[in-house]
């Protein structure tokens, strides 16, 4: 696994299992009566087209994204192996910051 620098866009994202940086609005939230994983969504960001979302999956227990916020995530390029989607994982510590700038 390697570290990306800086922020990745996420239409770089590739299922690589590279550590990245992102910035992105929540779109979507499905909260999940499940051990693992938490809660699932959908981000977009500035590199996408209107009609395109990235997915995102959080296995950390005290960690929540709101929709409409936009954050800093620190999590996984992960590809999904059974259907072939490309995630932002965030695993158990990720880091995320809640940013006032809402642009994408």
């Amino acid at each position: 696994m390697a570290v990306r620098e800086g922020l990745t866009q996420l239409t770089d994202l590739s299922g690589s299992g590279d550590n990245v940086l992102v910035k992105a609005l929540v779109t979507h939230i499905q909260d999940l009566d499940s051990h693992k994983p938490y809660q699932k969504g959908l981000l977009r960001d500035r590199s996408m087209s209107d009609d395109e979302v990235r997915p995102f999956v959080v296995y950390d227990a005290d960690l929540r994204l709101d929709k409409g916020k936009v954050y800093v995530l620190n999590g996984t390029d992960y590809e999904y192996t059974p259907s072939g989607e490309v995630q932002v994982v965030l695993g158990e510590d990720a880091y995320y910051e809640e940013i006032a700038d809402t642009s994408e």
